[in-house]
């Protein structure tokens, strides 16, 4: 089922019943979960349960890019993950002694909202390359700057306060797992955990939306409050509203 394309989030009776693929293939399933990244809006207009949520997601499109390590410096193996905020950038390591640059989002760079998550520009800019890679050569002085630009270009999947939505939908069945905002890759293995408890309360008849649901986590006991991270909270003030989360 990998990198089919869905067309139809099918409903009865104000529940999913399963989704339709462009094949025209129908899979049944009582449970539906939108983990589609930068396209999970475009699934939730798809499943008609955008209108009715508090906390949204788009699509961010966001370069990042990579330089060589300093020269008597092994920053694949020395290096560590480091947050700039006063050139508004993170930096970290990347295979090959190289550094990886991403922008932390700071007002002077604009943001290219994606309307079309299957129809962006993916090649590195000159103008972006030059505005990260340079204010990281402010940080790191012995930074060599290739004349050739070099990177990876992809969409973010940003909510509204750039926290994630790991919640139930006003359409029984239907969850979500979304607004990741390119930082919460290292936390997936929580976040599937997270998921799973919620789900089963739910399809148990646990009412969420008025009574949040508690998730003990397993390995160190923490208690997590999942309306955090409800599609109906409003938005955190306290967030970083960048990549960091």
């Amino acid at each position: 089922m990998f990198n089919k394309e869905i067309t139809e989030i099918r409903q009865e009776n104000g529940k999913v019943v399963g989704v339709t693929l462009k094949s025209g293939e129908q899979i049944d399933a009582p449970v539906v979960v939108n983990v589609a990244g930068p396209h999970s809006f475009v699934i939730n207009q798809m499943a008609g349960v955008e209108e009715e949520m508090n906390i949204k997601t788009k699509a961010l499109r966001h370069e990042v890019h990579h330089v060589p390590s300093p020269d008597g410096f092994d920053f694949e193996k020395d290096g560590f993950h480091t947050s700039d905020g006063d050139n508004s950038i993170y930096f970290r390591p990347e295979t090959g002694n190289t550094i990886l640059i991403g922008s932390e989002d700071p007002l002077c760079d604009p943001k290219e909202w994606i309307e079309d998550p299957d129809d962006y520009n993916n090649q590195v800019t000159e103008s972006q390359w030059k505005a990260q890679v340079y204010r990281c050569a402010r940080r790191i002085p012995d930074l060599k700057i290739p004349s050739r630009t070099s990177g990876v270009v992809d969409l973010y999947d940003v909510s509204d306060d750039w926290i994630p939505i790991y919640d139930k939908s006003a359409l029984r069945g239907f969850y979500m797992a979304i607004g990741s905002s390119g930082n919460q890759f290292k936390n997936a293995p929580v976040a599937g955990h997270c998921m799973a408890e919620l789900i089963d309360a739910c399809e148990k008849g646990h009412d969420h939306d008025a009574n949040p649901l508690k998730v003990t986590t397993v390995y160190t006991g923490l208690e997590l409050n999942m309306g955090f991270y409800s599609r109906n909270r409003e938005i955190n003030p306290n967030s970083s509203f960048s990549v960091n989360g």
